[in-house]
């Protein structure tokens, strides 16, 4: 265990205006937990990043653009339910049903968005969110990866999110944890018997 592992180092955002200080060193990645919501960027011609493959090794539903198909079906363990991405505000919708209903979800997104489109998508999440009543001044956790390699992990409130993932650039790679609906509700949808790659 590193030292950064046992001192936590984050701070937390202080305002909506500004980037919050951040812990130079990312410690190991957030375990999955039922009712989360991850949103996760990767690049189809690429390697997947860390946080790729720990959430299609750890969540329960799997919601992906098009252009991802091939990652996730590379990566998908046997019993894990994904779904391809039918438009922004849709695929929000779907991953905010399903972690309200208990389950685990990764959001896959397509990595080197424009700034004003991958603010837009998360936009749309935070939308549907405010609609199931979740509270502005929830935890959120930001773990970014810049082109340069050096990492950087955020803690901050619900309600500064979609502020602070505009302040990026578009070369970094962004995941996104958000407890949203972790107070220990039961998944309600049926098991899944084989790899569940709809679509």
């Amino acid at each position: 265990m590193s030292i950064a592992e046992i001192i936590p180092t984050a701070r937390v955002a202080g305002t909506a205006h500004s980037r919050p200080r951040i812990s130079p060193v990312v410690p190991r990645l957030p375990s999955v937990a039922p009712g989360q919501l991850w949103l996760v960027e990767s690049a189809p011609e690429e390697v997947s990043p860390a946080p790729v493959h720990h959430v299609l090794d750890s969540v329960n539903v799997v919601i992906f653009d098009r252009a991802l198909t091939a990652s996730v079906a590379d990566g998908l363990p046997l019993g894990t339910y994904a779904e391809p991405a039918s438009g922004s505000e849709v695929a929000a919708a779907r991953s905010v049903s399903f972690a309200r209903d208990g389950w685990s979800v990764a959001r896959l997104l397509p990595a080197g968005l424009s700034p004003r489109e991958r603010t837009r998508r998360i936009q749309d999440v935070v939308d549907e969110l405010a609609e199931a009543k979740v509270a502005g001044r929830l935890p959120v956790t930001i773990l970014a990866e810049a082109a340069d390699g050096i990492e950087e992990r955020i803690e901050a409130r619900f309600d500064d999110l979609t502020t602070i993932v505009a302040s990026f650039p578009r070369d970094t790679r962004l995941a996104i944890v958000i407890d949203a609906f972790t107070g220990g509700v039961s998944a309600r949808l049926h098991a899944v018997a084989a790899n569940g790659l709809a679509g």
